[in-house]
């Protein structure tokens, strides 16, 4: 498992998660224990991530950790959206760490609702992931600031590090909302107050095949970045998720989405 740093002690919520080979294509439960506002329901293709309270709130602090073990195939979905609320005055920012590893042979589709920024709030979300170097991954991260009509937005930064077989594959940073400096910046994301990552790693794959690409869609930029690796990563950022997503749904289909991908996130991205 991954030794978590960014959050030690003071937890207001904990789950601690481990998927094996069910022998039929997918994964069971071995281990599921939670506590505070994080909770899990198992289904036959992975879990859904539920919350048993309202959070992140003022400067909550949460955790979540997830083994996949060889060659089990796993989704994990959510609820709903994550909603930042302010606290208290004098509160800091929230935050949030996601640790996962994913074992030879194993398929991981991280596929959770968007995070939202409310008004007042500032929310730190990171992810820090292990795959062997038979894993497959899809990671989709998605973040809205502000609900309908709100000014000025919450802060949200969102961080993703991979490694592959011991090696490090990405390490990205990106911050949205009043509290990052460079986020109105025409030359960073230019005040978007969308944005949708989806990250691809798949072995079979020749790293030659993963192009870099720009489109426009509606409003919304999008570009594909192949990395050093058999994986591409695909960023969106604009006015309303819905266009992101279209853009995004742009680029998957110029690309060649592998064929386990799960084909609802190609129709969303595209139609939604």
């Amino acid at each position: 498992m991954l030794s978590p740093q960014l959050i030690d002690a003071g937890l207001d919520g904990r789950l601690d998660v481990s998927l094996v080979d069910n022998g039929r294509g997918g994964s069971s439960v071995e281990r599921l224990r939670s506590s505070g506002a994080l909770a899990a329901r198992p289904t036959p293709w992975g879990i859904y991530l539920v919350a048993t309270a309202a959070h992140p709130v003022g400067d909550d602090r949460t955790h979540l950790d997830l083994a996949l073990g060889t060659r089990a195939e796993a989704e994990v979905r959510s609820t709903g959206a994550t909603l930042s609320r302010r606290g208290m005055p004098g509160t800091s920012r929230s935050a949030h760490l996601t640790t996962a590893t994913v074992g030879e042979a194993a398929t991981l589709q991280w596929l959770v609702e968007p995070g939202i920024a409310a008004v007042g709030s500032c929310h730190a979300s990171r992810a820090r992931i292990e795959l062997a170097s038979g894993a497959r991954l899809a990671w989709r991260d998605e973040v809205v600031l502000g609900r309908h009509g709100e000014e000025p937005p919450g802060s949200w930064t969102t961080s993703l590090e991979v490694t592959r077989a011991g090696r490090p594959l990405l390490a990205s940073e990106v911050g949205l909302g009043p509290a990052a400096p460079a986020w109105r910046l025409a030359s960073v994301l230019d005040g978007a107050r969308a944005w949708s990552e989806l990250l691809l790693v798949d072995p079979a794959r020749d790293v030659r095949s993963w192009p870099a690409l720009v489109v426009q869609c509606d409003g919304a930029r999008a570009m594909s970045s192949p990395l050093t690796g058999p994986a591409v990563l695909l960023t969106a950022w604009g006015g309303e998720l819905g266009t992101c997503r279209r853009a995004l749904g742009a680029l998957l289909e110029r690309i060649a989405p592998p064929t386990w991908l799960k084909s609802d996130v190609i129709t969303r991205h595209s139609l939604a």
